[in-house]
């Protein structure tokens, strides 16, 4: 049986220096700060600035 994990949203993480989106996990929907996180780019292939983009479909 899945447990239920309350309001979460999906969310994408667009690299900075390229545009491109390398990632997508889950953030709680009454939480309305926009985060940047370092991630790995694979196109640049180096830890890069990432921004969220909200709500995927």
């Amino acid at each position: 049986m899945a447990s239920k994990k309350g309001s979460r949203i999906l969310v994408g993480l667009i690299c900075k220096e390229t545009g491109v989106q390398n990632y997508v996990t889950e953030r709680n929907k009454l939480n309305t700060n926009k985060f940047e996180i370092k991630k790995y780019c694979p196109k640049l292939r180096k830890h890069t600035m990432h921004k969220m983009r909200e709500k995927l479909k």
